[in-house]
């Protein structure tokens, strides 16, 4: 499935729930490299903990998409084939049947084995006692465009509040410009305080809001059609975990962003590292790669590395 976004219902159902039961946004739209012999897989969502190497993580498949899977038995047994050698090279596997999103214990049993890949041993036993999370409303709209029998989503219209010290951070976040976000939250030793952001917007996300979350406006088309130019975001700084196949909002000290020709940049991460006789690892290239084609990636050395800041991960378009 190549989306960076959920694109159908089913996607989209699946997507509510993670957040709901308590998971981080996952990864989508990466392609992973097989083998010669079996090629690529684009997994619906991938999940990294900072235990977990760049080739390493827990792959999660919506089962039952398209016409096409089903009484197929070449697709089948592709897909077979790449789940196995997903298991045997460093990955675990999710399957989800699109009918399991519907059905309260199959999707406990599916998101208490993620969390025990994850190590998140105290989700894992609270998605046991706990289902609140399964009872959310069903999705209406798609995240970016329509969807075949579905009105297209309109443009979040922002609405500036007021709030008091309690509301913050709960009911509503900042709205910050890009370039005051990235020095504000560029040196992760000083947390902006509240009184420093002038305007306030209500975000329903449908998860828990924290300290760190702003709203910003995305200008440009590097990044369609996950993020379409002129979108208002939520960002969360600093990025936690593994900044690896995350979409971040990045600093460049020594040049511009082609596109925008600013210092800041939104961009999906990649790295690669290596490991040394002592076991330590550091980065031999860092990719900050648009999501639109017709844009060339930004790429980095590691005499590089010192001039870029990662400064928040982008968690939603409103």
């Amino acid at each position: 499935m190549e989306s960076t976004h959920p694109v159908n219902e089913a996607e989209r159902r699946l997507r509510q729930l993670l957040l709901a039961a308590g998971f981080e946004e996952g990864i989508r739209g990466e392609q992973l490299r097989l083998d010669r012999a079996i090629g690529t897989t684009t997994p619906d969502v991938i999940y990294r903990t900072v235990n977990h190497a760049a080739d390493e993580g827990v792959c999660i498949y919506l089962d039952g998409l398209g016409k096409h899977l089903h009484g197929n038995t070449e697709t089948a047994e592709r897909d077979r084939r790449i789940r196995d050698w997903l298991r045997n090279n460093g990955y675990e596997v999710i399957e989800i049947a699109v009918s399991d999103l519907y059905d309260e214990g199959a999707m406990t049993r599916h998101f208490r084995k993620l969390a025990g890949y994850l190590s998140k041993l105290e989700l894992r036993e609270q998605l046991r006692s706990d289902a609140t999370w399964y009872h959310i409303p069903a999705p209406e709209t798609s995240l970016v465009g329509g969807v075949t029998g579905m009105p297209p989503r309109e443009r979040a219209k922002l609405r500036l509040v007021q709030p008091s010290a309690a509301e913050r951070y709960v009911t509503c976040l900042p709205l910050i410009p890009l370039k005051a976000a990235a020095g504000a939250f560029g040196n992760p030793e000083r947390i902006p305080e509240d009184g420093e952001w002038e305007n306030w917007v209500t975000v329903d996300l449908g998860r828990k809001l924290r300290r760190g979350m702003f709203v910003a406006k995305v200008v440009g088309k590097s990044m369609e059609p996950r993020i379409q130019d002129g979108s208002y975001c939520v960002f969360s700084a600093p990025v936690e975990g593994t900044r690896q196949g995350k979409i971040v909002l990045a600093q460049l000290r020594d040049q511009a962003d082609p596109e925008s020709g600013e210092r800041y940049t939104i961009k999906r991460y990649e790295s690669e590292k290596i490991v040394d006789a002592g076991g330590t690892w550091r980065h031999i290239t860092i990719t900050l790669h648009p999501l639109n084609r017709n844009f060339e990636p930004i790429e980095l050395s590691t005499d590089d590395e010192g001039n870029l800041a990662v400064i928040a991960e982008f968690i939603d378009a409103l």
